[in-house]
């Protein structure tokens, strides 16, 4: 009798310990994340990523992903078309766009779980990797239906406005590099399969190169950091 009380006792809290994983809302394997970043040195939409992450522990989820962003100069300021019966405007001074491919690697680490079907989740995500850098001319229209670039611009054409980022995709050069970013991930999802949120963090990349993206007497980087914050959906399971 009392090896039966016993045998009955580990079989119901065995069976509830199963139970509780298996309602465990933090109990998943994966995760699928799309996001749209404004960071410091691009525009008010830097750029967009792609994250997948699969868990390697109960509070670490091993992360690869792509983003692609828009990197500005420091001095681009963007300026009134001269031109009478135009109203575009481009950047003064610009000659070459930048346009960062980051292949990411690294992990995301669970820091605070929230409670069931409310709070805030926040997690530390540590992410590196090589970047190309897509470097091509930034052409202007003229009025005469050509493509010149600002210093032709100087040389007496009349500019419309921005020709658009792949009117010189056929003159592009690719630029290695490699980037760090360091940032803190701040969930609001209510459940379990769904993931919203935002990301604010630092990011550091390197290019083996200047980047003459600003040319006209102007100091150019090889080197670009910023602050970044992304907001970003998805799923996981």
């Amino acid at each position: 009798m009392k090896k039966l009380l016993i045998f009955s006792l580990l079989t119901f809290f065995l069976l509830t310990d199963a139970k509780a994983q298996k309602d465990d809302p933090f109990d998943y394997g994966q995760e699928f994340l799309f996001g749209a970043t404004k960071a410091t040195n691009g525009g008010l939409i830097s750029g967009g990523f792609f994250r997948y992450s699969a868990k390697k522990s109960d509070r670490i989820f091993q992360t690869f992903g792509l983003e692609i962003a828009n990197i500005r100069h420091p001095q681009e300021r963007r300026v009134q078309s001269p031109t009478f019966f135009s109203s575009s405007s481009f950047y003064e001074g610009k000659e070459k766009y930048l346009i960062s491919t980051r292949l990411m690697y690294g992990y995301d680490m669970l820091l605070f779980k929230k409670a069931e079907q409310k709070g805030v989740q926040i997690n530390g995500v540590l992410i590196g990797g090589p970047t190309l850098g897509l470097v091509s001319p930034y052409l202007l229209r003229s009025e005469g239906g050509g493509l010149v670039t600002y210093s032709q611009y100087l040389n007496g054409s009349s500019i419309i406005g921005p020709a658009g980022y792949f009117s010189g995709i056929d003159q592009m050069e690719v630029v290695p590099g490699a980037h760090l970013r360091a940032s803190l991930l701040f969930e609001f999802g209510s459940f379990k399969s769904k993931i919203t949120g935002f990301e604010v963090g630092f990011l550091a990349e390197i290019f083996t190169r200047e980047i003459q993206i600003v040319p006209l007497g102007t100091k150019n980087y090889n080197f670009y950091p910023a602050a970044f914050v992304s907001i970003l959906f998805g799923s996981r399971k």
